[in-house]
């Protein structure tokens, strides 16, 4: 048991490294695709990948030491079908007319083993179910092949990082493990009825969310990023291009236009001047960031007035953050420099040319 806790916590490690590298490029789609993010379905997407990754994690952890793989001696694999209802009959305390060693034979290893192998893919059967929508024939053979995966991977010894396998390739397990995902599929065609259905899909409005917005200009800061450190690297041009000319021109900013949503307004001098004041948020920071820089160049005498402008400047860019508060509590949504060049962000609607 201790050594399946650990090769699970190990795949939990792993799986939040995934969620860190994935989240926002799945945002991205389902609000492309969706409009917004529908949460039980998010959930349901991530405790998936948890799922398999912490699968596979309990198939191939804990990694033994090399040199005593080495000077392993028994077999490497089984291919005599039902020879865990053999080990069973010959090892387990279980005795029919023995009604004392049946909670015995339950805590047996011969019962334990082959039981923890059904439990192990009865998720994925219930998942490409209820998930994926997969029929009974495409269930069958989805976790014929995940399974046999699993034991190929043992019989390769771990991809011929050891010197020979360190876990038994078992026909049985194949078998087990088949018929878990199975059990699960029986069990999602009985629960899903009574779960939220995941194909909902919401009317789609022009209202943007203040996260969508966000996750639009995390996209904007990478290729300011980007083009800053690799084609402008003098001086403020890339954010002039992305912030500036480019939602000018286009009425939306790269990454608006990836997150499907654009800048509204009466014409272009408005869109212009929203954009212009916009950058009012980043000044703040940047007169912080400059006073913060020369605190360590100026005369001593100067250090208190110069103390006093980095707090003022500091709190001065908290505004912004409150600024997102107010915006999140109103019924529109606009920021400070919208409501002043009165603009506003809105959703590209799908059309049935698209």
């Amino acid at each position: 048991m201790r050594t399946y806790l650990h090769s699970i916590q190990i795949g939990v490690l792993l799986f939040f490294i995934f969620l860190f590298l994935s989240l926002i490029p799945y945002l991205i789609v389902q609000y492309r695709r969706y409009g917004r993010i529908n949460f039980w379905r998010f959930f349901v997407n991530f405790s998936f990948i948890l799922y398999l990754i912490c699968a596979y994690a309990m198939t191939i952890f804990p990694l033994p030491p090399v040199n005593e793989v080495a000077q392993m001696t028994g077999p490497k694999q089984n291919l005599v079908p039902f020879e865990f209802i053999h080990q069973f009959i010959l090892y387990s305390p279980f005795r029919i007319n023995e009604p004392s060693t049946w909670i015995l034979a339950l805590k047996d290893s011969t019962f334990i083993q082959p039981f923890f192998n059904l439990l192990l893919t009865l998720p994925f059967g219930f998942y490409l179910k209820y998930l994926f929508k997969r029929s009974f024939k495409q269930t069958f053979i989805l976790s014929f092949l995940l399974t046999l995966s699993f034991e190929l991977i043992q019989r390769s010894a771990l991809f011929g990082l050891y010197p020979r396998p360190y876990r038994l390739f078992d026909v049985d397990d194949l078998m087990i493990n088949t018929l878990g995902s199975l059990i699960g599929f029986g069990i999602a065609a009985i629960f899903s009825r009574f779960l939220p259905d995941l194909d909902a899909t919401k009317v789609e409005s022009s209202r943007v969310s203040l996260s969508r917005r966000f996750i639009a200009f995390l996209v904007d800061l990478v290729l300011v990023f980007i083009i800053g450190s690799l084609f402008l690297p003098t001086g403020y041009y890339s954010e002039l291009l992305i912030l500036g000319i480019v939602p000018i021109a286009l009425k939306a900013t790269p990454g608006q236009l990836l997150l499907r949503i654009q800048i509204k307004g009466k014409n272009r001098f408005r869109i212009a001047l929203r954009q212009f004041l916009s950058f009012g948020n980043f000044a703040l920071i940047i007169a912080s960031g400059f006073f913060l820089q020369r605190s360590g160049t100026i005369a001593e005498d100067q250090l208190a007035q110069n103390f006093l402008l980095i707090l003022l400047f500091l709190g001065l860019s908290l505004l912004p953050l409150l600024d997102v508060l107010i915006a999140f509590l109103s019924k529109t949504r606009k920021l400070w420099y919208e409501r002043v060049s009165d603009t506003q962000i809105v959703a590209k609607l799908k059309t049935g040319k698209e």
